[in-house]
């Protein structure tokens, strides 16, 4: 009994964590096509590529016109997920919470003429409410750029949760979109934009999970034989 305990603690310490990993170990890298993500409209499927991504590998491009946009108005959605399009397999989808999901990024490139905010937007299966966060830096022309989101509760960068709140929104994410600010000069212009993403990736930082297992691990060695 004295070597039992610890041991199964540590199991079923295992058991509940790999239950809520699935989430934090999705990553899209759209290595044979667009995996049912869209662009501007759900109803446009990405373009995709085999190379030429940041490590020359495979990537998918939205294609938007600005001459919608308006200076101040919302931010431009050049590229949408959701379990209702079977975006990713839905493999994303669920409780971001629950599953200790706390940074998201994502490669990025587009070839308009100035720097851009990045901006995301998640929600619930039903696309409202959701939660959407600017990026700190901006993403310059024409090079490719890591994107980096602070998704934890604490994060600065969420801007809005459409009069609902962090705990609601996370805990049942369904759909996702990714867009940016657009810029006052380039606004309601007839210029074609080109935005490139790749690496998807939504991670954990070192949690309670880690932490519990490596005690309990802990405990079990020094436990007088």
């Amino acid at each position: 009994m004295s070597l039992f305990r610890p041991i199964a603690s540590t199991v079923i310490l295992a058991i509940a964590c790999s239950a809520q990993a699935s989430i934090t170990d999705f990553s899209e890298s759209f290595l044979t096509n667009s995996s049912n993500w869209r662009g501007s409209s759900s109803a446009t499927l990405l373009n995709w590529s085999g190379t030429g991504g940041p490590d020359d590998g495979s990537f998918v491009t939205s294609v938007f016109n600005l001459s919608s946009t308006s200076a101040g108005g919302y931010p431009a959605t050049v590229f949408r997920a959701s379990t209702s399009l079977g975006s990713s397999g839905g493999a994303f989808a669920g409780n971001w919470i629950g599953a200790g999901a706390t940074n998201l990024t994502f490669d990025f490139r587009h070839d308009l003429a100035e720097a851009l905010t990045i901006t995301l937007r998640v929600a619930t299966p039903q696309n409202y409410p959701g939660a959407a966060a600017f990026a700190s830096v901006t993403v310059a022309p024409n090079v490719w750029s890591t994107v980096s989101f602070d998704i934890s509760a604490t994060s600065s960068q969420w801007v809005s949760f459409e009069g609902s709140n962090y705990a609601t929104v996370l805990s049942n994410i369904g759909a996702m979109q990714l867009g940016f600010v657009v810029p006052t000069a380039l606004a309601g212009q007839n210029i074609v934009g080109n935005f490139d993403m790749t690496n998807f990736a939504i991670t954990p930082a070192p949690g309670a999970c880690a932490l519990l297992a490596l005690a309990g691990m802990t405990g079990r060695r020094r436990r007088p034989q």
